[in-house]
Formats: structure tokens, sequence, C-alpha cells
């Protein structure tokens, strides 16, 4: 069923990056946490995306979604919303625009992994784990925290990790996360 809905996003967004609607997108969220070896119930399936063209009108009518635009001092640019009809269950997906701050860190090093037989770009485990963190939530920290356990970065990865959390904004979170 997320293989089908899975298989199918992604060709919308391919056909979107064709047209120049999307520049760049990548998996976030819990298939993103899957395919970096952490396993986690979810009913959705998330992205990370920015956009070709600054009016989303034309990228809503090809994804088939509802545009919700973040407010001034939302954390969200804004979300497109849809969902994937696969073998008679409705799968939510989510399309999230970040502030442009953010794009540098969520598209840099995206991988591409298979993820149910589909291969689809992937947010690095560092940009996951920033994500996790800004997020905040207790499954999140929790998220966070199993990143680093299965991940065990190197030393050298904890402090690249942790100048990026301290640019962010996101040190004292990084560090009760290490606690």
């Amino acid at each position: 069923m997320f293989a089908q809905a899975l298989n199918e996003i992604v060709g919308r967004l391919e056909e979107a990056n064709a047209r120049h609607l999307v520049d760049r997108y990548a998996l976030i969220g819990g298939f993103a946490l899957a395919a970096w070896g952490i396993p986690r119930a979810t009913h959705d399936v998330d992205f990370a995306l920015t956009m070709g063209a600054s009016d989303p009108t034309g990228l809503s009518r090809l994804l088939k979604a509802e545009f919700q635009s973040g407010d001034p001092d939302d954390p969200l640019r804004g979300v497109f919303r849809t969902s994937v009809i696969a073998e008679g269950h409705s799968i939510p997906i989510q399309l999230v625009l970040r502030p442009p701050r953010w794009n540098a860190i969520v598209f840099q090093d995206v991988e591409s992994i298979q993820v149910f037989h589909c291969t689809v770009p992937v947010v690095s485990w560092q940009a996951l784990l920033l994500l996790k963190l800004y997020a905040g939530g207790p499954q999140d920290l929790l998220d966070a925290q199993q990143i680093l356990a299965v991940r065990e970065p190197s030393p050298g990865e904890r402090h690249a990790v942790a100048a990026l959390a301290k640019e962010m904004g996101l040190a004292t979170v990084w560090r009760r996360v290490l606690n």
C-alpha cells in the first residue's frame, strides 16, 4: 500500500520537476527514518521541497494538492496536502516548504535510497536529526536519539551536527538529546 503511494507521489514530483514547478524534493519524516535504519510506524508520507515557480497554483493542480501558506511567524513557508488511494486506503501526503535558511541544510547531501522498491531522494541523517530537533515534540526527540543510536556518529560528525544546531538556534535541544 505505501509502496504504491510512494511511487505515485514520486512520479508526480518528477513531473513537477520536469515542468520546473519543483526544484528539489527529498523524503523526510517517518519513512526517511526507516530509510536510515530506524523503524517507525507512520500513517503518512512527508517530503521537503523547493519550488521552481513562485506561484503554488500550478504545483497544487499537478499534485492534486491543497496549498496552505505559512504565516509570517510560522516556521514553515507552506504545506501542500494531498493523498493517494492505494489498495483502498487513503495515504496522506505532506509536501513542506521550509524557510530558505533551512533549504541549504535539508538539501545538502541528499541521497537516493531504495524505499519500497522505489528510488527516492532522502535527506541525510544529519538533516533529518536537525529537523527532528526543530520539531521538538516528544516523539521527535526520541527519533533524534534513535538516529544517534543507530548511526553512531564519529566525534567529527557530532561536532558538525552541533555546529549546525547552534547555527539554527537548536543548541539547547541538541544538548538535551545528547543527555
